[in-house]
């Protein structure tokens, strides 16, 4: 007996340093906002929609079963309401995906890998041409170049919708927020890891972050 608990000790002991340090990178590097420069509010007088992370893997494309457990259904006809409600709005797209042979991509293997099964936009939600962000982190922001391209486009107000609600979303309106964005989350077009739209304690979160909530029959 003992033996045998001296054989199962070393993948035992493997698998709970795997997931210290796998929590200690999400919590550490990947969900933290980032950090950047304000806007120019005065300027910055347009809006965009941020779809952040409406990707094949994670609304289930191959698995319909799971995609109704999921309720991507309702999920992704919220997003493309609100997108005919915002006309004239620009919808800009955010895709998850780690760097092939990174770290990141082998400690976390259940995201997209770049050009890898699962990694692209949901064709349902997708606006042909529209432009498209990757990121590697939570916050959309931690890519430099959307914030660049929004200055470019005199962006100052920003609509959010997509998933996770606790993660992805949560982290890209805190560093939208920070920079000095004005930002609506329309709550029916966001879903949160397990399905369903967020929690009012989800919702109070996004408030206290400096976030509005806009649900879809108040869109215009």
């Amino acid at each position: 007996m003992k033996k045998m608990l001296k054989i199962l000790a070393v993948p035992l002991g493997l698998c709970i340093l795997y997931v210290i340090f796998f929590l200690c990178i999400e919590f550490l590097y990947i969900l933290p906002p980032s950090k950047g420069p304000a806007i120019d509010a005065k300027n910055n007088v347009k809006s965009a929609v941020l779809v952040i992370d409406v990707q094949d893997r994670f609304t289930a494309t191959d698995d319909p079963e799971k995609a109704r457990d999921l309720g991507v259904g309702p999920f992704i006809d919220s997003i493309n309401l609100a997108l005919k409600k915002l006309t004239g709005v620009e919808a800009i797209y955010i895709r998850q995906e780690f760097g092939r042979g990174s770290l990141l991509s082998y400690l976390a293997p259940m995201f997209p890998v770049e050009g890898g099964p699962g990694t692209g936009i949901n064709t349902a939600v997708y606006r042909p041409n529209a432009r498209i962000f990757t990121k590697s982190r939570a916050d959309a922001f931690t890519n430099p170049e959307l914030q660049r391209y929004l200055d470019s486009r005199r962006v100052g107000t920003l609509y959010i919708t997509g998933l996770a609600a606790e993660a992805c979303v949560q982290s890209t309106l805190r560093g939208a927020a920070a920079r000095g964005y004005t930002v609506f989350v329309i709550p029916e077009a966001v879903a949160s890891m397990k399905g369903g739209a967020p929690d009012r304690e989800r919702l109070a979160k996004y408030e206290s972050y400096g976030a509005k909530i806009v649900p879809l029959v108040e869109l215009k």
